[in-house]
C-alpha cells in the first residue's frame, strides 16, 4: 500500500514538473543579424532564457532586411506572425496602418526614469500615437571615414571638406582621390540635410525638389566632374582600404569592414560628418516590434525580453561586440562603454561623439518611403550618370512618390 502511494506521489510530482515545463511561454524573434551579429544575438537570447525559465525565446535569422520584410508581410497575410521582429520605421508605419502591431509601451511597464533613459533621438524614432510603439535596437550613425596618413585633422565644415578633397585629388594625380561617392539616397540626404533641406515637410509635401535638393545633387556631380571625388561602383570601404580614396561618408556599423580592408595598408579613423549651415548626424538601424497575433502571455514575456536586451549592461555589450551604439543614456554613461571608448579612440571621435545625439535625424517614417526611397535612388543615379539634370531627375521621382503617398493615404 505504501509502495502504491509512493508511486502515486512520484507520478503527481512528475506531472507537476512536466506541466511547469510545458507552461513555458514561447516567444519567437525574427531578425536579420548574420555572422558575428547573429552569434551575439544568440548569446544574449541564451542568457535571457537561462535567467527566465518560465520563458523561451527563439531567435530566428531570416536573411537580409529585404528577406525579413518579405517574410513578415507573408506571415501577416497568413496570420502566423512572429511575436517580435526587427523593423525599420517605415515598416512600422505600414504595419500600424494595417493594425498588426501593438505598442510595446503597453507591456514594458516603464517607470519615467526607464522611459527617459532611451536616448531621445532613438525614442522619437519609435513613437507613434504618442506611444513608444517599438523599441530601438541596432542603431548606428553615419560618420566621415578618413585616412589619417593623409588627413591628420578631419574637416569640420562642408567648405573645409570640399577644399581638402580637391587638394588631395590634385596631389594624388589620378592615383588618390579626396572623396569617394556612391550614388545612394543616404549620401544625397546627408548633403541636402546639411544644406537645410529634407525629403518632406510635416504634411508629407515633397520638398527634396527644392533648391536644397538640387544643390546637394550638384555638389556631388561637381565633385566628380572636377575630380575631387571618385564615383564608385561597389563599396567605398574597399577603395578606402586600398588608399584610392582618402575619405567617405558611411555607417559607423561598417567599421569592421573598413578595418579588414585597410589592415596593413592605410591608417584611418572616424569623425562627425562636416557641418553645413547646420550640423547633421543621420541615424540608421532597426527597432523591435510586437505583433498583435501574440497572446497576452507572449506579449508580457516579449516585453521582458526587450527590457533585458536594452538594459544598461546588454545594450553596451551589444554595442561593443557589434559596432552599433548603446540605445540608452545609462549605456552611454556606463563605465564599460567609456572604458571601451578610451581604448578605441576611433569610436570616441566618430559614432561615440555624444554631441551628435543632439542633432541626429532619420529617414522618413512613413509606409510610402519603401517605394519613395527607390524612386529617389534612381534619381540620384540618373543625375550622377548624366542621364538627366538634377531638376529633371528629382521632378520625375516626385511624380512617382506623389502617387505612392496618395495610395498610402487611401488605405
Amino acid at each position: 500500500m505504501r509502495v502504491n502511494k509512493l508511486i502515486l506521489l512520484t507520478l503527481v510530482f512528475c506531472l507537476v514538473v512536466s506541466g511547469q515545463v510545458l507552461a513555458k511561454t514561447e516567444v519567437t524573434f525574427w531578425h536579420a543579424m548574420s555572422r558575428a551579429l547573429g552569434e551575439t544575438v544568440d548569446e544574449l537570447v541564451a542568457e535571457f532564457n537561462a535567467q527566465n525559465p518560465h520563458i523561451h525565446v527563439e531567435a530566428i535569422y531570416q536573411g537580409s532586411y529585404g528577406d525579413l520584410n518579405t517574410k513578415l508581410v507573408a506571415s501577416i497575410t497568413a496570420q502566423n506572425s512572429p511575436v517580435l521582429a526587427q523593423v525599420y520605421e517605415n515598416w512600422t508605419d505600414a504595419f500600424i496602418r494595417n493594425d498588426v502591431l501593438v505598442p510595446l509601451e503597453d507591456y514594458l511597464h516603464l517607470t519615467d526614469e526607464e522611459y527617459n533613459d532611451y536616448i531621445e533621438v532613438f525614442r522619437n524614432m519609435n513613437i507613434w500615437e504618442d506611444k513608444l510603439y517599438t523599441v530601438p535596437f541596432n542603431k548606428s550613425n553615419w560618420v566621415l571615414f578618413y585616412n589619417t596618413d593623409l588627413i591628420p585633422n578631419p574637416p569640420k565644415t562642408v567648405d573645409e571638406f570640399l577644399t581638402l578633397s580637391k587638394k588631395i585629388s590634385d596631389e594624388g594625380q589620378g592615383d588618390v582621390f579626396g572623396f569617394g561617392i556612391r550614388p545612394t539616397v543616404e549620401l544625397f540626404h546627408a548633403f541636402m540635410y546639411l544644406n537645410g533641406g529634407d525629403f518632406f515637410d510635416e504634411d508629407l509635401n515633397i520638398t527634396f525638389t527644392g533648391q536644397e535638393g538640387v544643390d546637394a545633387l550638384n555638389l556631388m556631380i561637381n565633385m566628380v566632374d572636377d575630380k575631387s571625388a571618385l564615383l564608385i561602383d561597389g563599396y567605398e570601404s574597399d577603395a578606402f582600404g586600398d588608399g584610392i580614396i582618402a575619405m567617405y561618408i558611411g555607417s559607423s556599423a561598417g567599421a569592421s569592414f573598413v578595418e579588414a580592408a585597410a589592415e596593413g595598408k592605410v591608417n584611418w579613423s572616424m569623425a562627425p560628418i562636416p557641418a553645413g549651415i547646420r550640423p547633421g548626424a543621420p541615424f540608421m538601424g532597426t527597432n523591435i516590434a510586437l505583433f498583435a497575433t501574440a497572446t497576452e502571455e507572449q506579449r508580457e514575456a516579449a516585453a521582458e525580453f526587450v527590457k533585458f536586451l536594452t538594459n544598461t549592461e546588454n545594450t553596451v555589450t551589444w554595442a561593443i561586440r557589434t559596432g552599433y551604439l548603446p540605445v540608452t543614456y545609462s549605456g552611454l554613461e556606463s563605465d564599460a562603454w567609456n572604458a571601451f571608448l578610451a581604448d578605441n579612440p576611433r569610436v570616441a571621435e566618430g559614432p561615440g561623439n555624444v554631441e551628435a545625439f543632439g542633432y541626429g535625424y532619420w529617414q522618413p517614417r512613413v509606409a510610402a518611403w519603401e517605394g519613395a526611397r527607390s524612386s529617389i535612388g534612381t534619381a540620384v543615379e540618373a543625375a550622377l550618370l548624366k542621364y538627366a539634370t538634377p531638376e529633371e531627375a528629382l521632378a520625375q521621382a516626385a511624380l512617382e512618390i506623389e502617387e505612392e503617398i496618395a495610395l498610402m493615404l487611401m488605405q
